[in-house]
């Protein structure tokens, strides 16, 4: 599994950037709120006013005028804010526009037919993935498809395969305001708990969720590498922990590398 020294989809940073002719200090108040999201789980108005050196007012107006076009959704009981729909549909175009869910798809079909379980296609989303494409199982019982919806990345294996590209002290960043949380009895819930987790992935080149978002639901999830360079994307499968025997994480986990070798060898091939 290959691994990034910084976030996924790292510019270079604004000290090497030639700075605009007339800059425009809401419009770049803005963006740099926007970036700041892709960099936390949440933002408070708060945490705005302190990064970007304002009045608490003038956060409140920006994040007004940002929850109305739904690039930002307030929650009601913290009054944080996260990333909105608007904010997703831009990541997606931007995916569309490079047709990895095209050349994806195949990839996922033949896993999805050769191992019996349900195929996903993620990308990273902070310390969430947002699942884009899947294909599933057939089989009777089976996992679910979870295409266009969120979960956090430290509980499922193609996020984690997708939190293992970054360096530990990028983990720690991300994880800074608070630490990953436990949703079933077997999740991570510690910084230093998902970074041993995180050395162990990047030795095995793929990543395991055992029970960690859903009790009875086993993963398996390896990163991609994408043509710009250090973004990612993951692919991952899924089904009922009782539907495995005691060789599935070794042997899933040997097919999904193989899998992404191949996505990546068609996507070095194809004209983005």
């Amino acid at each position: 599994m290959e691994t990034s020294p910084d976030r996924l989809g790292e510019m270079p940073p604004l000290s090497d950037r030639a700075t605009p002719a007339y800059p425009i200090a809401s419009v770049e108040n803005t963006l740099r709120i926007l970036l700041l999201l892709r960099e936390r789980d949440r933002l408070t108005l708060a945490d705005v006013a302190a990064e970007l050196g304002i009045a608490r007012s003038s956060a409140h107006r920006l994040m007004a005028m940002l929850s109305y076009y739904d690039f930002v959704r307030q929650d009601s009981a913290s009054r944080s804010f996260r990333p909105g729909a608007a904010l997703i549909d831009v990541g997606l175009s931007a995916v569309r526009a490079l047709d990895i869910r095209v050349l994806a798809r195949p990839v996922l079909t033949e896993l999805a037919a050769s191992t019996e379980m349900t195929a996903h296609l993620a990308l990273p989303r902070g310390r969430d993935v947002l699942y884009v494409d899947g294909v599933e199982s057939r089989r009777t019982i089976r996992a679910a498809l979870r295409t266009g919806d969120t979960l956090p990345a430290h509980v499922t294996g193609v996020g984690k395969a997708l939190l293992a590209t970054l360096t530990d002290d990028r983990l720690r960043q991300l994880y800074r305001d608070a630490p990953p949380q436990a949703v079933t009895d077997r999740s991570v819930s510690t910084v230093e708990g998902l970074l041993t987790e995180m050395r162990a992935a990047r030795a095995a080149g793929y990543a395991v969720n055992r029970g960690e978002s859903e009790p009875g639901v086993l993963s398996v999830g390896v990163a991609v590498s994408l043509p710009e360079p250090g973004m990612f994307a993951g692919i991952g499968l899924v089904c009922p922990e009782f539907s495995v025997d005691a060789e599935w994480e070794s042997r899933i986990g040997t097919q999904l590398k193989a899998a992404a070798a191949e996505l990546t060898k068609e996507m070095s091939a194809y004209r983005f």
